[in-house]
C-alpha cells in the first residue's frame, strides 16, 4: 500500500507541474481536500471453466467447452471455442477431444497468452486471416441482458466466430445467435439475423 501512495503522490505532483508549465497563470498553494475512490480491478480475460447460467442455457444456443473428465480444466477456453467453431460435430460438441486438440494446433496463437484477454483478440484476428471473432457479454441480474463487448473490425471473412463471455473470465461458443437473442430483442419467433454492433434484428441477412 505504501508504494501505491507514493505513486499517487508522484502522479499528483507531476500533474501540477505540467499544469503550471502550460502557462495557466495559476500557482499551486495547497490541497484543501482529496477524495480517493478505489474499485477492485477485474480484467476481462477468459479462462476458468464456468457452468452456464440457467437463463442463457435455456436458449439451447451455446456450447460450453469442457474436457470429458470434468475434473480436468485449463485456461484455454478461447482456443477450444475457436477450434470447435471451425470443426463442428453433431455429438457432444462440448467435449475437448484429442482430435480437437490437434485441430487447435492449426491456429496461430503466437505471442498470445492464456487466458486470452479481450484486447488480445485483435492480435488473433490479424494472425488468422480467415477468422474474425466477436464477443458478447452477459449480465446475470434481473434484466439478464446480453450485450456487445468486442465486435471484430475484420468482417466478411470465411469464418465468423461468435463468443459469449461469462463472469468476465470464461468464453463459450454461440452456435445460434437467433435462438440466443430473438426473445430479448423482438417478439418475433422466426429465425432472425442480428447486426452485432447494436443487436438490431432483421428478417434476412441481406436486409
Amino acid at each position: 500500500m505504501n508504494e501505491l501512495w507514493i505513486k499517487m503522490v508522484e502522479q499528483i505532483l507531476e500533474n501540477i507541474a505540467v499544469f503550471q508549465m502550460n502557462g495557466s497563470g495559476w500557482t499551486f498553494n495547497s490541497i484543501v481536500s482529496l477524495d480517493i475512490h478505489m474499485v477492485r480491478c477485474r480484467p476481462l480475460r477468459g479462462g476458468t471453466y464456468v457452468k452456464l447460467p440457467k437463463f442463457p442455457a435455456s436458449k439451447k444456443a451455446l456450447i460450453n467447452m469442457n474436457f470429458r473428465n470434468e475434473n480436468k480444466t485449463d485456461n484455454q477456453c478461447f482456443k477450444w471455442c475457436i477450434a470447435r467453431a471451425l470443426n463442428p460435430v453433431k455429438d457432444h460438441p462440448e467435449r475437448i477431444t484429442r482430435k480437437l486438440e490437434e485441430q487447435a494446433e492449426t491456429l496461430n496463437f503466437k505471442n498470445i497468452s492464456f487466458p486470452v484477454k479481450l484486447r488480445d483478440i485483435n492480435k488473433f484476428d490479424i494472425q488468422n486471416p480467415n477468422i474474425s471473432v466477436n464477443v458478447l457479454g452477459y449480465d446475470d441480474d434481473k434484466k439478464k441482458i446480453i450485450h456487445p463487448l468486442r465486435i471484430s473490425e475484420m468482417d466478411k471473412r470465411l469464418h465468423e466466430v461468435n463468443l459469449l463471455m461469462l463472469e468476465d473470465k470464461h468464453y463459450v461458443l454461440i452456435n445460434s445467435m437467433s435462438r440466443l437473442l430473438t426473445r430479448q430483442k423482438t417478439k418475433h419467433t422466426e429465425k432472425r439475423h442480428f447486426y452485432l454492433m447494436c443487436l438490431n434484428s432483421f428478417t434476412t441477412e441481406e436486409v
